[in-house]
């Protein structure tokens, strides 16, 4: 007889319980049998199944999103599969003794598997259809790729797949009901992924996971979670279970070459990364040059953009840009650039039939209004404005005009200095110097240019290089010919004023040579970038007309800036309807709630954006805002020239767009010709020695 104490040790141990064990090998032998018969013998025969419910998953989603790789769908279903060991028989050590728990934990383990296979084509059609369902939710939150979009100087940017995923808050919400949808429960599939999540849903709603019987409240869903943050979010309610995968990985988002050409608009804090991020679009549009596919050009006040991109190996004598670059930089003191504000072409129009000539004539005089209003008193009327155009129309028809013929025509009697030209004009324009332009109503309007133009004048530098009958820079054929054209404005070197002038000077130029592309035929219109960084030092209600034309051929203007108060109302107005594609990073709450329904996104995500990347915008090409996020370094690590290389390069620029100082003489201080007659010509000037006092006219 057995003593008490073996039974009970006998009972616990389940040696007196051989039908749990006789049942867990019978359900296993049923469930192995069926296994053979659906030919899932192998793991090769369980890859071959994986394998085909991914392929039929990539047919049925590829037209929803081309991004989803075919082996990247059969990843995330054999991750699936292995974590909830879908179709794995288990392998067992039969001869090894059990407890009646284990028993029943084996042959539980065994059942799973033969639920699995004994409605075998109801289950694998379960698994398609929610699988397809995870897969296509997530496909339709995934921005589009067309491949030809990416052709040109189409802009790639390499970003993490979660990064441009839209509305992820509620696509975390699809993803989750998919899983507990009832054709799912009832099919007993997915049971790891449904305990976890909800154990997350608990935790995020503020219960305990280890406790879910005591979890009484309806759980707070992702859409309406309270965390910014999309990563935080993915892993508060998705953390621990396979469906993170649907956010791996990288993808390249491509905002396409004709969409550039309706301007890009990036506001972007201290620090925050606008620099690195305005050298990594430059880089890419470099490459474009090479091509001979577009021109570049580069507006920055203070200089270290310039400088960057300007010593790039790639300008160097026998790389492939040497000949493609312009460089402007009045820091070469000694060297000033040979500019004239009212040197627009006009020997170039002549050449164009006569409506060609009125069109674009009537451009310019539209532009000066840009140039030249930072010479004007804020307060200056519409009336007023008009007016100042008609001493726009003489000035272009005054032999080498220079901004010293527009100071002594400002000043008293610079209608009899100028009379002969006046007379020249016909109509309206030359009834207005007979009658308006020394009345009272314009006296106070030329008092204020006058005023404003000594104030620029002061600046040597300014006036040296302003001072030149023609301008050596033809800045529509060098746009034309596929060139990387940087321009220095040099705020500390040019002052507010001087800068301000300078840099609309160009922006007017880039305009004009815009709409003189119209006599071209459209295939020969070279698409042309022009970067403008803080825009806002030269922007003002003249914006619209100058983006608008612009656009029209094939010219896309990227404006960066710190924050939106740098613009007044007017001007957000026009940059917000102007530009198509819009960048917002690092900003103020204030500027993230008015920028939020400009990008179709909240101020929560615009503020959450992280150093490098920015909450991105296209319109007609994304439903709402996409993160987009930039590498820091990218042109920084790129090989530069030497000092040789560069030396070069400042002798080439001074030769073709530059003279010697001692040239670039006021009207005032040139030679006097005598009696009809001018002096010989001298020899070129030498280069004086620096004796370390300020730089003088000679």
């Amino acid at each position: 007889m057995i003593p008490r104490a073996a039974r009970l040790h006998a009972f616990l141990h389940g040696l007196f319980e051989p039908g749990d064990m006789q049942l867990a090998r019978e359900a296993f032998h049923e469930t192995e049998r069926l296994f053979r018969r659906h030919g899932l013998v192998s793991a090769e025969d369980r890859d071959r199944l994986i394998a085909d419910i991914a392929g039929d998953i990539y047919e049925t989603i590829i037209g929803v999103d081309e991004h989803f790789e075919r082996h990247h769908v059969a990843e995330i279903v054999r991750v699936l599969f292995d974590h909830e060991e879908m179709f794995v028989l288990p392998d067992i050590d039969w001869s090894r003794r059990r407890s009646t728990s284990e028993c029943w934990e084996l042959r539980d383990t065994i059942l799973v598997q033969r639920g699995l296979v004994e409605d075998y084509d109801e289950r694998i059609e379960a698994i398609r259809k929610a699988l397809a369902n995870l897969f296509f939710v997530t496909a339709e939150a995934s921005p589009p790729r067309d491949p030809g979009q990416a052709a040109g100087a189409a802009i790639r940017v390499a970003t993490k797949r979660l990064d441009l995923m839209q509305g992820v808050p509620d696509l975390l919400d699809h993803l989750i009901g998919i899983v507990f949808a009832d054709a799912v429960e009832k099919a007993s599939l997915f049971p790891r992924v449904r305990k976890r999540l909800d154990r997350n849903l608990i935790a995020a709603s503020g219960g305990n996971p280890a406790d879910p019987a005591t979890f009484k409240r309806m759980p707070k869903l992702p859409s309406k979670s309270d965390i910014a943050d999309r990563r935080q979010l993915v892993g508060t309610y998705l953390g621990g279970t396979p469906l993170t995968r649907f956010f791996d990985g990288e993808i390249a988002f491509t905002i396409p070459e004709t969409l550039r050409f309706e301007h890009h608009h990036i506001v972007a804090g201290t620090g925050h990364g606008k620099s690195q991020t305005l050298q990594y679009l430059i880089a890419h549009d470099l490459n474009a040059v090479e091509r001979g596919e577009a021109s570049v050009i580069v507006i920055d006040s203070q200089g270290d953009l310039i400088n960057t991109i300007a010593g790039l190996k790639r300008f160097a004598p026998g790389e492939p840009l040497h000949e493609r670059i312009v460089l402007i930089d009045p820091t070469d003191v000694e060297y000033p650039v040979s500019l004239n504000l009212f040197d627009v072409g006009i020997d170039r129009l002549a050449s164009y039939p006569m409506l060609e000539r009125e069109r674009l004539t009537n451009s310019i005089l539209e532009l000066y209004d840009f140039v030249l209003g930072s010479l004007l008193d804020a307060g200056m009327t519409q009336k007023q404005s008009v007016i100042f155009r008609y001493v726009t129309r003489l000035m272009l028809h005054i032999p080498d005009a220079t901004i010293h013929t527009l100071l002594e025509l400002m000043e008293p009697g610079g209608d009899i200095k100028f009379a002969e030209s006046i007379a020249k004009l016909t109509g309206t324009a030359k009834h207005f110097f007979e009658t308006e332009f020394t009345s009272k109503e314009f006296e106070q309007t030329k008092r204020q240019v006058l005023r404003r133009l000594w104030g620029i004048l002061e600046n040597q530098t300014f006036e040296r290089m302003f001072s030149h009958p023609r301008s050596k820079l033809d800045l529509y054929s060098e746009m034309n010919a596929g060139k990387v054209i940087l321009i220095n404005t040099a705020k500390d070197l040019l002052k507010e004023n001087g800068t301000e002038i300078f840099g609309r000077f160009f922006i007017a130029l880039i305009a004009q040579a815009a709409q003189e592309r119209a006599v071209l035929p459209e295939h020969k219109r070279l698409p042309t970038f022009v970067y403008i960084d803080e825009a806002a030092d030269y922007f003002d209600r003249n914006i619209g007309i100058i983006l608008t034309q612009a656009r029209k051929q094939k010219t896309g203007m990227i404006l960066a800036h710190q924050y939106l108060g740098q613009l007044g109302p007017t001007l957000q107005d026009a940059f917000a309807a102007n530009t198509s594609i819009k960048f917002a990073g690092g900003v103020s709450n204030k500027d993230a709630r008015a920028l939020a329904p400009m990008l179709a996104s909240d101020p929560a995500t615009i503020e959450a954006e992280p150093k490098g990347a920015f909450a991105c915008s296209v319109r007609g090409l994304t439903k709402g805002a996409v993160s987009l996020a930039f590498p820091f370094g990218y042109v920084e690590v790129m090989e530069k020239m030497s000092r040789q290389e560069s030396d070069l390069l400042k002798d080439r620029m001074r030769e073709r767009y530059a003279v010697h100082y001692t040239e670039a003489r006021p009207p005032e201080e040139r030679e006097e010709v005598e009696d009809g007659v001018e002096k010989e010509d001298s020899d070129p000037p030498t280069d004086p020695e620096d004796d370390g006092q300020p730089m003088r006219w000679e």
